[in-house]
């Protein structure tokens, strides 16, 4: 699949969803997630994200999405907003909004049907994974708020 990613809001764009996603990193590893058959990349692997609710904003699908895939229940204060890509898939525009979210020791994780697995991925097994497509450039995105 090729989509566009963009720092800036391109010319024509018109974003059909927005979404959330959650940059949760312990001792050097980012929280990753597998795709269970049942969407649309299956067997990929991306951080919790997913679409805001009617009347949502991005911290709370943030924290929604977080909880309802893996169980992690965080603070507005443990979420800090690092940004948006503008995506451009063949069939749809999209914003995607990156949080980061601190915490000192790793949680319990809880999958819902959503995902097949997790685990705690350094930059060197995130480069042999099958990620999403986008993930990787979104990765790169959150890594260099962490530098900003």
């Amino acid at each position: 699949m090729v989509i566009e990613l963009y720092q800036t809001k391109p010319q024509g764009f018109k974003a059909a969803v927005e979404v959330s996603a959650c940059y949760l990193e312990i001792d050097g590893q980012l929280l990753l997630l597998q795709c269970s058959s049942s969407k649309p990349e299956p067997g990929k692997w991306g951080v919790p994200a997913g679409k805001l609710e009617i009347g949502e904003t991005p911290t709370q699908a943030a924290k929604r999405e977080l909880y309802e895939e893996t169980g992690i229940l965080v603070e507005n204060s443990d979420l800090r907003a690092i940004g948006s890509l503008y995506i451009r898939k063949p069939n749809m525009d999209y914003v995607y909004h990156l949080f980061q979210i601190t915490l000192k020791v790793k949680p319990e994780i809880r999958l819902s049907s959503e995902h097949l697995n997790y685990l705690w991925a350094s930059q060197q097994t995130m480069e042999t994974l099958p990620l999403m497509a986008g993930a990787l450039e979104a990765i790169q995105k959150y890594r260099s708020s962490l530098i900003d």
